[in-house]
Formats: C-alpha cells, structure tokens, sequence
C-alpha cells in the first residue's frame, strides 16, 4: 500500500513539473511589449513620435499621419517633419499633443515630392531646436482601408482652365 502511495505521489510530481516546465526558463510575454499600430514610434529628446504613417494612392503626393507628443511641460515645441528635401512643421503645446488625423484645428503635412508607392517604406526625419533628429522608416498605406478613407491628399488645385470640347454643329436637331 505504501508503495501505491509513492507510485501516486511520483506521477503527480511528474505531471506538475511537465506541465508548468515548458514556462520555467521562457520569458513572460507581458515583458516583451509589442508595437500593435500601423504606423511606426520614434522619440528624439522630449517628442514622442506615435503611429506615424504615409497615406498615399498615386505614389507622388503623400499625407504625413501621427500623434507628435511634447513631453517637456513648459515650453512649446516646433517639429519639423522632413520627407525627400520637403519639411512641414507644427506647433506640439508644452504637456500635449498634435494628432494629425484627427484634429482639426491644425493644418496636415502634405508632401507632394515624397515618392511614396504604397507598400513601400519611406525615409522621414523629425527634429526640432535643441534635440538630435531622429530618422524612422515610415510605412506608405492607401486610403483604401476604411479607418483612412478620408485621410489621402487632395490633389493641389492648378489655375488651367478646360474648356469643354467642342459639340458638332452640322448634327441636324429634329422637333
């Protein structure tokens, strides 16, 4: 009977430690956090660069998307957003946030040289007075995906006119 006792005893140690072993030396995955956007995150000095991306459907022209955050809580600070030679800047207010898909009281950082095809990646550069710069591999989505159906570039209106084309006039009209 003892031995039974034993035999039972072993089995179960064997099954407990086979069970939680595969965890004993693998690190917890709440420790290795993971990016879940589809943009990319940068920080230079006390800017934080979140979801930055690229909208663009003719692979010219393109809309800089992203949160810029100031983290320095007395001053304002202007980055600068730099794609191919092209820079675009906005004013981040001290102890906030520029969300540049959805706020409506700033202008968007539209690149109209930015060669971005979609799907590719882009080189973007963000700076301003007094950090180092900081360059991300931003990635080029299309307004065909409904969250940034209404984010693409609108074409730069030119001052051509078109004028119609002509109608024929030797087309006999019948009442």
């Amino acid at each position: 009977m003892r031995a039974r006792v034993l035999v039972s005893v072993a089995v179960a140690a064997t099954i407990a430690l086979g069970a939680t072993g595969c965890e004993f030396m693998s690190p917890a995955q709440t420790t290795e956090i993971k990016q879940i956007t589809d943009g990319v995150n940068v920080s230079t000095g006390k800017i934080d660069v979140r979801n930055a991306l690229l909208i663009s459907d003719d692979g010219e022209g393109a809309r800089f998307i992203g949160t810029l955050v100031n983290n320095d809580e007395s001053d304002d600070i202007t980055v600068s957003v730099e794609i191919g030679g092209d820079t675009e800047t906005v004013e981040v207010p001290a102890s906030g946030h520029v969300d540049l898909a959805n706020d409506a009281k700033h202008d968007t950082l539209d690149f109209d040289g930015a060669d971005a095809k979609p799907g590719a990646l882009v080189k973007v550069y963000f700076s301003y007075s007094g950090a180092e710069g900081v360059s991300a591999s931003v990635p080029v989505l299309t307004s065909s995906q409904e969250e940034y159906a209404t984010l693409a570039p609108t074409a730069t209106p030119t001052s051509e006119v078109t004028l119609p084309a002509e109608s024929p006039t030797d087309v006999p009209i019948n009442p």
